[in-house]
């Protein structure tokens, strides 16, 4: 994925998870990053996807297991009107069945919290840079 169109502008994120105290390290992580900018934050679907359809991000950070409904859902229902925006899927639930479930809506990285985690900044900056490769 080349983001060239990103040239003299911030890559914007979405953050999509139901935990206040996940949610407020990820912005954390993510206002650390230079060019990198959170457009917004949800704790649920319906305000995900509002949320996400509104600011346009060029990426969504999204906890498959929210409070009400699921980031997969919500990546599948807005990858629809914005085929480009670029889904990176959080869980502590790593199944297959949940990776096939992100793979299938649309989502680049796969990362589980415990292990993964500290990686998130990593994967913006290359996506940041025009480098999507896992």
């Amino acid at each position: 994925m080349n983001y060239d169109y990103l040239a003299g502008r911030d890559m914007k994120v979405f953050v999509v998870e139901d935990s206040a105290a996940v949610r407020e390290r990820l912005v954390e992580m993510i206002d650390e990053l230079s060019d990198v900018e959170v457009v917004g934050e949800a704790d649920a679907y319906e305000a995900a996807v509002n949320g996400i359809l509104e600011t346009r991000p060029d990426v969504a950070l999204l906890d498959i297991r929210l409070a009400e409904g699921s980031g997969i859902d919500v990546l599948e229902t807005v990858r629809r009107t914005l085929p480009d925006l670029q889904g990176i899927m959080l869980t502590n639930y790593v199944t297959p069945q949940h990776l096939k479930a992100a793979a299938d809506a649309g989502a680049l990285f796969f990362l589980d919290k415990s292990s993964d985690f500290e990686r998130i900044p990593e994967i913006l900056e290359q996506l940041r840079d025009g480098d999507g490769s896992r």
